[in-house]
């Protein structure tokens, strides 16, 4: 990987988080940065700014969305959006910078030229914070050290654990004589279908050619809609923890994360949901299969209809449906309690905390990284223990979040954001504190249930 020669002396000095040397690189804005002073609560409170005072107010029922400062009109477009009209809706009247830069392409980038610019823009949307100029600025630095770029060594490592994995599992459950034998298979293909949906996340996530070339991972090794997957989990990224947008901590009437309003209680199984977590948890991955044979069938997305019949088949050729469905089953509490405990203790937003703060500062405050202390949880978690560099870089190759999340907890201390991380067990027991917490409270009158706007089937 190429890097500047700043970068390469913070990593080759194994700088700590918070060093003076990582801090004071971001500690202020690059030249090209224009000031700001206004604190960030300022900025939260009060929307309204006198550089939009003089415009005429925007017409009725126009589609304004903000990139990189410009505002464009997106009324007549929305409908040719390739991931669907929901995206464009969901930004109408506010910034979706990061988002954009996130999950496009470059080829998707350069058609922003043609997008039509706004002749009257919203007058009473805040200008982004001084943390995400800032923020926009150092992600522009770790691109041009190509931390974004992928290595061959690097993805072949990601895909040996689920092929040896693999290969043990199939291989134990067609000698197996015992329940013990046949438990330890089970085992060894639950923890093969959890890394084949890491690598399926990895490459629905990746801009490469390689990621391109292995997007149908998904349907033919993981059994899912890689389609119906990234509409969904995109808008978990680019709206985490926001209520009505976020399909992730849309748990209700099962599971509540914030205390209920009385109609949409469901106090007789609320009390108990810090003991029976598990077994929503473990239908993850079943209930995620029939979404995605409903979502081919309906949007008529035959390729991936193919290739999931083809999953299937393959499957239940090397393994019987029985041990089949269990491991599926087991897969669906790992990856679960792995997806969910790095967000639903974090700040959940709502009432007048919904959309409230700038896309990054949003992440901090709802994502927290795990701890993990041994190399079996260092292969299963599969990147998602970098949570918070994920979210905020998911098309950089997770191989090299350990090294840049130094850089990122230095930029966040110089902007006094709080870098959040927890031991993979405590991370776990501090959720279920906070289901138990939940079970105990008093519904409030007024507070939202978790249906989303925008259900993807």
């Amino acid at each position: 990987m190429r890097a500047t020669s700043a970068t390469l002396a913070v990593l080759a000095a194994s700088v700590q988080p918070g060093s003076s040397l990582v801090a004071s690189r971001f500690a202020a804005p690059r030249p090209q940065l224009r000031a700001r002073t206004t604190p960030l609560s300022a900025v939260v409170e009060s929307p309204s700014r006198t550089e939009y005072s003089a415009q005429r107010p925007p017409k009725p029922n126009r589609l304004n969305i903000r990139i990189d400062d410009q505002w464009y009109d997106l009324t007549e477009w929305r409908a040719a959006h390739p991931a669907g009209q929901h995206w464009i809706d969901a930004y109408n009247n506010s910034d979706a910078t990061e988002v954009m830069y996130g999950f496009h392409s470059d080829q998707g980038l350069s058609m922003m030229r043609r997008l039509p610019k706004s002749k009257n823009p919203p007058l009473d949307v805040a200008p982004p914070s001084d943390i995400t100029y800032s923020f926009r600025d150092f992600r522009q630095q770790l691109i041009n050290d190509g931390w974004f770029r992928p290595r061959v060594w690097g993805e072949v490592k990601k895909i040996l654990p689920w092929l040896a994995a693999t290969a043990g599992g199939v291989a134990l459950i067609r000698r197996a004589t015992n329940p013990l034998q046949t438990f330890a298979a089970v085992f060894m293909l639950a923890c093969s279908n959890t890394l084949s949906g890491w690598l399926s996340h990895d490459y629905v996530h990746g801009r490469s050619s390689f990621a391109w070339l292995m997007r149908p991972f998904g349907e033919l090794i993981g059994g899912m809609s890689t389609s119906w997957w990234s509409n969904k989990h995109n808008m978990h990224h680019a709206l985490t923890n926001e209520v009505g947008y976020d399909e992730d901590i849309a748990l209700d009437p099962f599971l509540f994360l914030w205390q209920p309003s009385p109609e949409n209680d469901n106090p007789g199984l609320r009390k108990w949901q810090h003991l029976y977590w598990p077994l929503p948890y473990s239908i993850l991955f079943l209930y995620w299969r029939i979404d995605s044979i409903r979502h081919v069938f309906k949007s008529k997305r035959w390729a991936e209809a193919t290739r999931l019949a083809a999953h299937y088949a393959l499957y239940l050729t090397m393994v019987p449906a029985l041990p089949l469905f269990f491991s599926v089953w087991l897969s669906g509490l790992l990856t679960a309690t792995i997806v969910t405990v790095t967000h639903q203790s974090e700040e959940i937003f709502y009432g007048s905390n919904l959309r409230k703060y700038d896309f990054i500062e949003a992440q901090f405050r709802s994502t927290r990284n795990a701890k993990c202390n041994n190399p079996f949880s260092h292969i299963l978690w599969g990147g998602m223990q970098w949570q918070l560099e994920h979210h905020i870089f998911p098309t950089m190759p997770r191989y090299n979040y350990p090294a840049v999340s130094k850089l990122l907890r230095g930029w966040a201390e110089s902007q006094g954001m709080d870098y959040r991380v927890t031991g993979e067990f405590q991370i776990i027991a501090d959720n279920v504190k906070l289901l138990q917490k939940m079970a105990e409270a008093t519904p409030v009158e007024g507070n939202p249930d978790s249906t989303p706007l925008f259900k993807q089937v």
